[in-house]
């Protein structure tokens, strides 16, 4: 063999190995992917499985809680109301024994009495005694069929009870529109008919509103109704009061002034407060906030006593129009553009007459208060007096 040969033998060879390792590393390689990728998914199934049967044990836990709360709020309910309600209704045994007893004696007694009047008629017995005998009979069957017809209704009116309790549920009080549809009876009947449950202690608590439209099933919601009734009936006998004083104030001429009077003054503080809010000076605001201040003031003691009105006609009608012209010029200036010496002038003229407005309706509202303090004036000097004939002074102490 050729050297030549050789080497390509060898390159041939080596290409060969190198093609099955690179062949076996990735069969491995592929079977380590597919074995992982196996294992992760199965990993992730039983993960996922395991997280959806705890969500759906979670749900179907708390849908249990939250269903198992209803009932046991419901059961709560309905124990409580069974203390309003007779365990064993008046009838529930008895109609059922006067039904027995009814029927079973006018089965008998009816048979009887035909048999005995067939008996009498064919061997022809006419005799007292025997019609005694046949009244006594038929009176009897007559009173057995009354008993059935009492045992009938005795076991009806237990019916209809049960029927009131169903309709009820779990409440303590029920139209009686919607107790009469349950039963399918006029409201008059209901009402008649739960009067005399109430009085044989079927409902022990029972009671029907005063309008003949609601059942209360205890006391407690009766009284808290007769409460809420009392306030409706405050709230309209208040509502009437107030009507009236409106009518009386709108028919006595004083009263319509003094509203009239009220209404220009609360007019005018708004516009005054009006402007203080749109000027964003320091000074002139607090000069506007006393204005306004003074003049609630004076309208305050105003409205508190009406025969003042004359003395305050002025300050109504004059200086308070001319205040709020005096208010609005100054806006009307401090908004321009453009502040020349002009503007400057008669804006520190109008702050300056403002002092002088504050001060002038100080004086006012003190002159108003003036009769208020003569009369403490008069009290003290009365009761300086009596202590001292008591000798109750400080000076009479010292003695």
């Amino acid at each position: 063999m050729r050297k030549k040969d050789f080497f390509d033998l060898e390159d041939q060879i080596r290409d060969a190995l190198k093609n099955a390792f690179n062949a076996i590393d990735f069969a491995r390689l592929k079977e380590d992917i597919n074995d992982k990728t196996e294992s992760t998914l199965n990993e992730v199934k039983t993960k996922l499985k395991d997280k959806s049967q705890h969500f759906n044990e979670k749900i179907k836990n708390k849908s249990y809680n939250s269903y198992r709360n209803v009932i046991n709020t419901a059961k709560k309910d309905k124990n409580e109301l069974q203390m309003y309600i007779a365990k064993r209704p008046v009838g529930s045994i008895s109609g059922i024994l006067y039904m027995i007893l009814g029927f079973v004696g006018a089965g008998a007694l009816g048979i009887l009495s035909i048999a005995y009047s067939i008996f009498t008629s064919f061997f022809s017995i006419f005799s007292v005694t025997s019609f005694v005998i046949l009244g006594l009979m038929l009176s009897s069957l007559v009173g057995s069929i009354a008993l059935a017809f009492r045992g009938m209704f005795l076991r009806k009116r237990v019916k209809r009870f049960k029927q009131y309790v169903n309709t009820l549920d779990t409440n303590k009080y029920c139209s009686i529109e919607e107790l009469a549809a349950s039963i399918r009876k006029k409201n008059k009947f209901v009402v008649k008919d739960l009067s005399k449950m109430i009085d044989l202690e079927m409902f022990p608590q029972g009671h029907i509103d005063d309008k003949k439209t609601y059942f209360m099933l205890n006391d407690e919601v009766y009284e808290n109704y007769l409460s809420s009734q009392e306030a409706l009936k405050n709230r309209k006998e208040a509502e009437l009061k107030r009507q009236e004083e409106l009518n009386n104030e709108i028919n006595d001429p004083e009263k319509k002034e003094l509203r009239y009077v009220l209404e220009i003054g609360k007019n005018y503080i708004d516009q005054i407060q009006d402007v203080n809010d749109a000027i964003h000076r320091e000074e002139i605001s607090k000069k506007l906030s006393r204005l306004e201040s003074i003049v609630s003031q004076i309208f305050k003691y105003v409205e508190n006593n009406p025969k003042k009105l004359n003395e305050v006609s002025k300050f109504i009608n004059h200086y308070l129009p001319m205040t709020l012209k005096l208010v609005n010029a100054y806006k009307e200036l401090n908004d321009q553009p453009v502040q020349g010496d002009n503007i400057t002038s008669a804006k520190n003229q109008i702050e300056k007459t403002i002092d002088t407005i504050n001060s002038a309706f100080e004086k006012l509202l003190d002159d108003l208060f003036g009769e208020v303090a003569l009369d403490i004036s008069t009290d003290i000097s009365v009761l300086e007096t009596l202590f001292t004939q008591e000798g109750l002074t400080k000076n009479d102490f010292k003695k």
